[in-house]
This record gives C-alpha cells, structure tokens and sequence, in this order.
C-alpha cells in the first residue's frame, strides 16, 4: 500500500505480521514480503487507499483476520496511539505505539518520492524544472520523535521564462561568484537597467540609454553604496529597439564583466570586496524573455 506504511520490522512468517496489526489500534491493512519475511503496518485500508501490485509480496485488510489470531489480546481493545501486547505472565496491556511521522514536509518547488512515515522511512526529493538543489542532501528521514528532518530552502529557482516580475533572488546562498544571462528586448527609445544588488546597495548597475537624457546611445555602469554613487563608466551602447539582445554579467575573482550579444563591452572591479549579492532587479523599458543564473 503507497505511503501508509507507519511501522516497518521482521517478522516470522504472515500470521506474525497479520497478529501484530491485530494489536495496533492504528493498523486496518498489512503487506508481507515474503522474502525478507517483513511485516508493513498500514493506516489505512484498501478501501480508501491505493494498492499496488508488487511481486514477492502480500496484502490484506486486517477486517477478513479472526481477533483470535492476536492471543491474549484478543479481549483487549487499546485506544488511539496504543497497542495490546502480552506480558511474560500472559496479561495483556496497552502502551504507547509509534504510528509514524505523518506525511513528509512540503519542499517548495520539488517533487517526492516515499514508501510510508514509519521510523526509519526516506523520503527522497528532486526538484522541479528551472530549479536546482541547493545542497547536498535531498532526502528526509522519519525520526523517532515523529518528526521528518528539515529540508527548508532546498530547491532554488534559477531560470525564468518571459517573466513579470522585476526582481529575481539568486537560486541558493549569495554567490561570490557567478555568471547572469538576461535575453531582454528594448520597447522605447529610453532605457533599461540591470542592478545586482545586495539589500538597498547596488553592488553591479548598467543602464542602457537610448535617447535618455542627458547621455545618449550609452551604457552607464556604476555603484551605490549607503546611498552614495560612485563614478560612472560610459560605454557606446549597440542595441536596438525592438531587437532582442543577450547581456551576461559575470563575476569572477572580483571583477564584474559585461557582455552583450557576445561582444565585451565593460569591466570593473569590485568596489567592496568580497560583497555577495542575494538578488537582481530588471527595470525599465524592456520585455524580458528569459532569465538565467548559468553558474
């Protein structure tokens, strides 16, 4: 039965593992793998829950089992969150019974794939298309404590399709180092701009400026830190309106480059060191087709 398996163990033989879901207040269904002789207690039963046909193994709904099949705990019924098991003087008694963790955690933009939330189960996550894992580990793991270890801040957008917003959060942790592509084409006879920012401070802003005054036909290149701009760079600027241009803005080794349309049109140092950006804003008179954090 998929994802409703809230406890997982060896048992001897079937009329061990159907004796066992007997004595669960959780338990309405069972599967046995024959082969490695283990017993899968589900919470649910086939009537409301999806069964799927796997060689090796059994299932059944605990309704067609005889309560005498549990011994001494046949006369005793537990409450919720309980299970019977006999005493070595044959008393039967309730005690607390772990019935799983639950569903795993929700990861934003990811998908997942589990076999149920009992101690011990995995599940295991991969994300979506224009996303990308942002550490290591992808999977989660039911804990005894019925909780499912954290995976918050996994998957990281880094490509947008004709997009609408005007600002874009780098996919994972602020980079030192990493490579823009934007695919935007002009609609006025204005500007455009590109600012990479780190909170209020512009750590990389390029301006293209058609007939923008004071300046025409030119790319402005700058900084802005604590609300001071720092000196301007000026460079002709080639695009045309109603033409679609590629700009890549990279960073590497502390030095910002700017190329458009594979052509290299600026470069300039970090003016601090070291200062990672955590988001990009695209303002202006553009349509933007696609954005990219390539690396």
């Amino acid at each position: 039965m998929e994802l409703q398996v809230f406890r997982k163990f060896w048992s001897r033989s079937l009329y061990t593992c159907a004796s066992e879901c007997l004595m669960s207040s959780a338990c309405l269904s069972f599967g046995f793998d024959k082969k490695a002789r283990t017993c899968l207690l589900n919470s649910n039963s086939s009537d409301t829950a999806n069964v799927v046909d796997r060689t090796g193994f059994l299932f059944s709904d605990i309704q067609h089992w005889p309560k005498s099949l549990s011994g001494g705990c046949t006369q005793r019924t537990c409450q919720e969150n309980r299970r019977c098991e006999v005493t070595r003087l044959g008393r039967a008694r309730c005690v607390p019974e772990f019935q799983g963790c639950g569903e795993p955690p929700e990861v934003r933009d990811a998908n997942i794939t589990y076999d149920g939330h009992y101690q011990g189960a995995v599940a295991t996550f991969s994300c979506g298309t224009d996303f990308r894992t942002c550490y290591n580990n992808v999977t989660s793991t039911c804990q005894s404590s019925g909780a499912w270890e954290s995976l918050r801040g996994l998957c990281g957008q880094y490509r947008w399709h004709n997009p609408i917003e005007e600002q874009f959060s780098f996919p994972c942790d602020p980079p030192s180092t990493f490579r823009l592509m934007i695919r935007g084409t002009p609609t006025q006879e204005t500007r455009w701009r590109i600012e990479i920012k780190r909170e209020a401070d512009n750590l990389f802003y390029s301006d293209f400026r058609f007939y923008y005054h004071p300046h025409r036909m030119v790319i402005v290149v700058n900084t802005k830190f604590d609300g001071t701009w720092g000196e301007e760079i000026y460079t002709h600027l080639s695009m045309t309106v109603g033409q679609e241009s590629e700009v890549d803005i990279t960073l590497q080794n502390g030095l910002y480059m700017l190329v458009i349309d594979g052509a290299s049109v600026s470069n300039m140092t970090e003016r601090v060191s070291g200062a990672k950006p955590n988001h990009i804003k695209i303002l202006g008179d553009v349509s933007v087709g696609m954005v990219e954090f390539i690396s």
